[in-house]
């Protein structure tokens, strides 16, 4: 069931993003413009070489003319991912994992930052991002609701021809059995270290996250 949690997460192809794909069909509301740090700056911030984030750079340019990503934008980027789901919830939810700044748009350089942790970074930061995902409510702690909340958003993203209708009593079912395998000093709810303790020493999800890196 743990390995469920993670699976799910490192299972989306937001890290396989054709970057091409990022414009949208319809003109967006106008954002700001953006100018990015200095490359140097970026390449010390990522993992990325000088050549590779310039090709993103450009790709990210044609794509999003103002240098930035807001909310509908990115959901449409789901949409082409996963045509016959609901995806709004969940590219939500991984929206805010970009938004490092809490502005409500996706500068070029926290594009690439998420970028670069979920596709080269370590076994610890892809966790760690993983959790950030899942506390939606940026309290330091996962707890049931937010559990079932994610895991609803990716039923909904796979699509409802995917298998029977989840239920609320199979997400509390799903989200009890995770908390009580994870909450090491049994008060309800999971901290950062207890996912971290648990989900780095699981060889099978360890070897899963080395995978994907490109």
């Amino acid at each position: 069931m743990i390995r469920t949690l993670v699976y799910s997460v490192i299972d989306s192809p937001m890290h396989e993003i054709v970057l091409n794909d990022l414009e949208p069909e319809a003109d967006p509301p106008p954002l700001p413009r953006y100018r990015p740090p200095s490359l140097e700056s970026i390449c010390k911030q990522t993992k990325f070489t000088r050549k590779e984030i310039q090709i993103i750079y450009r790709a990210f340019k044609q794509g999003c003319p103002n240098g930035t990503i807001g909310l509908e934008q990115f959901q449409d980027i789901y949409i082409l991912l996963f045509p016959h789901g609901l995806n709004s919830k969940y590219a939500e939810y991984v929206f805010r994992t970009f938004d490092s700044d809490g502005d409500k748009i996706i500068s070029f350089e926290e594009f690439v930052s998420g970028l670069s942790v979920i596709s080269r970074g370590s076994i610890e930061e892809k966790l760690n991002w993983i959790y950030t995902l899942y506390d939606i409510d940026r309290r330091g702690v996962i707890g049931h609701s937010e559990l079932m909340k994610i895991s609803q958003s990716m039923y909904d993203l796979i699509g409802r021809n995917a298998g029977p209708p989840v239920t609320y009593q199979h997400l509390l079912e799903h989200a009890s059995t995770i908390v009580q395998k994870m909450d090491a000093n049994k008060d309800g709810v999971i901290t950062r270290q207890e996912f971290l303790d648990v989900c780095s020493n699981d060889e099978a999800i360890c070897q899963s996250l080395d995978s994907f890196d490109t």
